[in-house]
């Protein structure tokens, strides 16, 4: 099942180039974020991981292209041929997706360390651990909504719209709670600057997002067989 996913990611028009897309974002944000801004200013993991944020892109449109993308060309009725079994093939999307920005995310995330100062064992692993998240939460974005535009508009909307909405409160109570449920703003606690959340708890937020996500999106993929995959194999048996 994962060699047909990965043959799938291999034959998708863009997909591929996603992962290149991620490491370009990634790498380019923080060294231009390193070349401008104070160390002094900002701690120096926050700036040399800078580009984690705009690498975040790339990975929330692979794991659409992933899901959703099967939707939209409707190749994902012959994906439920082949796998009747949603909670299967749901996982095995995950795998591919998760796996394929893991290794993005490292070449990403190293070089960005060779080029920016500062960076510690926690920043370093957390921010890999942070985009392979993004990744699974998008995937299960995806997989519920079923549509490769409304699916970037929902995971992108709750990844940066909790900090603008953050930055509109006033009171300090209210903003250091929504920074809490923030994924975006919990998960890179990872990279220091946030006292009030701790790195790994920030990067459990996040995670609980992803699962929730993902639950969310196995639910609506159906228990049994989808009723096209019954339309095209009664016609599979009329031919007959």
């Amino acid at each position: 099942m994962i060699r047909a996913e990965w043959t799938k990611f291999r034959t998708l028009p863009g997909l591929p180039w996603l992962v290149l897309l991620l490491v370009a974002l990634t790498v380019g944000t923080g060294a231009a974020a390193t070349a401008l801004v104070p160390c002094c200013d900002v701690l120096p993991s926050r700036v040399s991981l800078a580009g984690v944020q705009a690498g975040q892109l790339a990975a929330v449109a692979l794991a659409v292209g992933v899901m959703a993308g099967e939707y939209a060309t409707g190749m994902i009725a012959v994906s439920f041929l082949a796998v009747p079994a949603r909670g299967r093939l749901l996982a095995a999307k995950a795998l591919l997706a998760g796996g394929v920005t893991l290794a993005g995310a490292l070449v990403a995330i190293t070089l960005s360390a060779l080029v920016g100062p500062g960076v510690t064992p926690t920043a370093f692993f957390g921010s890999i651990g942070y985009l392979v998240l993004v990744s699974l939460f998008a995937l299960g974005v995806a997989a519920a909504v079923r549509d490769p535009a409304v699916a970037m508009g929902v995971a992108l909307g709750i990844l940066y719209g909790f900090p603008l909405v953050i930055r509109m409160i006033r009171d300090p109570a209210w903003q250091e709670r929504l920074a809490w449920v923030s994924p975006m703003e919990a998960g890179l606690a990872v990279q220091g600057g946030l006292p009030p959340i701790g790195p790994w708890a920030g990067l459990g937020v996040l995670a609980l997002w992803a699962a929730g996500a993902l639950a969310v999106g196995r639910s609506r993929m159906g228990g049994g067989e989808s009723a096209i995959s019954v339309r095209v194999r009664r016609r599979r048996g009329s031919r007959r």
